[in-house]
């Protein structure tokens, strides 16, 4: 994951963007598609491969997904023109979905069960390491060497992954269970048919179906649009932003950034995963801990780009802002998986993304590089962007506040303190008693 968002990074960094823009005399809203059309491919493929992931090697898919992101990644250095990189960005991100499917349900299965949050959090890190490795790559290569080169060596980094991915030893997740292979009946109560004697679209519109039905999952989906889009935005509209403030050097600004996202993204994401651990890793918990991180966010970042006066005062204020909203990226990953029933959780995984990047960070940069050109300001550009994360403060809030379905194992749901007191009173094999109506099934006789 952290090659896809590295590319993103690569790509909005002022030593590569700058000199793509020029090449082939780009506006801002021309130069805002390139990374949307990165998302536009991931997204396409996402579903595609959620689906293929139960059925086939997934390690054998990750090989051959990124072997297209590297033959892609060649194709963009290649470009003659800029229609042409537009296409090989779409590529990369089919390329690059292959992984989005998998490591969700992977991470859910191996992680020990008081640590699940924090090994999100490890997870999430990755892609926040590669935005900022991104940066300082792209920063560092494009003036040295020129843009093309920035994706020539990107790709032959990506190799030694294919080759791990083509060899690798199969793995079994939890989804690919014979019994859990098994589609379960809808609200409206119609009856279940074997996935193999189903059509491919009517299983697959069956399971977005029961997804849909779980308005907690949807709402901590959803939540994390309006997050992704403004992430999306100050990835790569950020270093420009700082630049044309500011006026500082090019490499200042990609390599103070990159530094900021991986000092803040470390601390925050692995604080968040550690504190949802130990208050209790309920759905509760962990929903009405991002609706804070984004009410946080939102208010000292929207500070920032209305008052900073300096370029290390703006850093500062984003960086404590990029604190609160990355604090929230493990309880969300979380939620995603264990709000839906065990053999969704790869759709749920491809859904999520879909979703996210479709109403996040697909339409964001190119609105924000439409609002430059009409304001002219980019204080007051930022300003607006941020704005969106009032969205996800009242989702995530919501959300913490409605019953639905926790489809983890009783000792794995938040609540092991009160699992020992029932082993000590003998009273081990009850059933959790639903705290805060987590527990409480949407649909009753969906396989768990």
């Amino acid at each position: 994951m952290s090659k896809q968002i590295g590319a993103q990074g690569v790509i909005a960094s002022n030593g590569v963007n700058s000199q793509i823009q020029e090449e082939f005399n780009l506006g801002n809203v021309g130069d805002g598609t390139l990374p949307s059309a990165f998302l536009a491919g991931l997204l396409i493929a996402a579903i595609v491969y959620s689906e293929l992931t139960t059925r086939f090697n997934a390690f054998r898919m990750i090989g051959f997904g990124f072997g297209v992101w590297a033959i892609a990644s060649v194709g963009c250095g290649m470009a003659p023109n800029f229609w042409t990189l537009l296409f090989c960005r779409v590529v990369m991100g089919a390329g690059e979905a292959s992984i989005i499917t998998l490591t969700g349900p992977f991470i859910d299965d191996v992680a020990p069960p008081a640590q699940k949050t924090l090994w999100f959090g490890v997870l999430n890190l990755f892609p926040t390491l590669g935005i900022a490795g991104g940066y300082i790559f792209g920063g560092i290569i494009g003036p040295a060497l020129g843009w093309r080169y920035a994706f020539f060596i990107q790709a032959l980094i990506g190799l030694p992954v294919v080759i791990w991915a083509l060899v690798a030893s199969p793995i079994s997740l939890q989804t690919m269970h014979g019994d859990e292979d098994v589609p379960t009946s809808t609200l409206a109560g119609s009856g279940s048919v074997p996935l193999a004697k189903a059509g491919w679209l009517t299983a697959l519109g069956r399971d977005m179906w029961i997804l849909g039905s779980h308005p907690v999952f949807m709402l901590n989906m959803l939540a994390y649009c309006p997050v992704q889009g403004a992430f999306g935005s100050y990835i790569f509209w950020g270093p420009k932003a700082g630049y044309e403030l500011f006026d500082l050097p090019q490499e200042t600004i990609d390599l103070t950034f990159g530094v900021v996202t991986i000092a803040t993204s470390i601390v925050a994401v692995l604080l968040g995963g550690l504190f949802i651990d130990m208050v209790g890793s309920s759905i509760r918990n962990a929903m009405l801990f991002c609706s804070a991180g984004a009410l946080v966010g939102l208010l000292v970042i929207e500070a920032g780009f209305m008052f900073a006066p300096s370029f290390p005062v703006l850093i500062a204020m984003f960086a404590l802002g990029e604190l609160a909203l990355f604090a929230g990226q493990a309880p969300c990953s979380a939620v995603q998986i264990w709000t839906v029933p065990v053999r969704l959780r790869p759709l749920a995984s491809g859904m999520g993304t879909v979703t996210q990047h479709l109403f996040g960070d697909v339409p964001t940069p190119p609105f924000v590089g439409w609002l430059q050109g009409r304001f002219n300001d980019w204080r007051l550009t930022m300003e607006v962007l941020t704005l969106l994360l009032i969205i996800a403060v009242v989702a995530y809030a919501i959300g913490g506040c409605l019953p639905g379905k926790d489809y983890r194992r009783a000792a794995e749901q938040g609540r092991l303190l009160a699992d020992k007191r029932n082993m000590e009173d003998g009273r081990a094999g009850a059933e959790p008693a639903g705290e805060n109506g987590l527990s409480a099934p949407l649909l009753e006789n969906e396989d768990q």
